[in-house]
């Protein structure tokens, strides 16, 4: 993955389409910004990205029809600053989103690609990184929504 001449060497160049109204995916921006190990199959990254998507895209149905129903045909249409590097907050959050959804499912994947000692002790943290890894999805999507960490609602 690393290359000292290219700062693509190693990542995938694979674009996965999207719905119109949430961003495409780069799968190598994955790679890049959540360190995939280089022995991950390229086609199990892409499938991971795939279904955190369709879940990511579920849960946040209701917003997108909202924007939608306010003039935004794009996440990149609407208002959401901050913005970087041309991407609004509400781009950049959704890829978070869908980014540690697709390290928690791959998260097995890495476990058995380590050497002996060092994956046993990666499997034994595992379910705890992938829990962490959830909730941070679970975060960022609530933040999407304008919704605090938490809600208590009075049964």
């Amino acid at each position: 993955m690393f290359s000292g001449n290219d700062n693509n060497a190693g990542y995938q160049n694979t674009k996965i389409g999207n719905d119109g109204f949430w961003p495409d995916i780069e799968v190598g921006d994955f790679e890049r910004q959540r360190s995939t190990p280089a022995v991950t199959d390229d086609t199990r990254i892409a499938h991971a990205l795939v279904n955190a998507m369709a879940e990511v895209n579920r849960q946040l149905r209701t917003l997108k029809q909202n924007h939608k129903l306010a003039g935004s045909e794009t996440a990149g249409d609407v208002d959401a600053p901050p913005t970087l590097n041309g991407k609004n907050r509400l781009v950049i959050q959704y890829e978070g989103a869908v980014f540690a959804r697709a390290k928690a499912d791959l998260l097995p994947d890495f476990a058995t690609v380590q050497q002996r000692d060092a994956g046993e002790n990666l499997a034994e943290r595992s379910e705890d990184t992938r829990r962490e890894l959830l909730a941070e999805s679970e975060r960022i999507i609530r933040n999407m929504s304008d919704m605090g960490r938490a809600t208590v609602t009075l049964l």
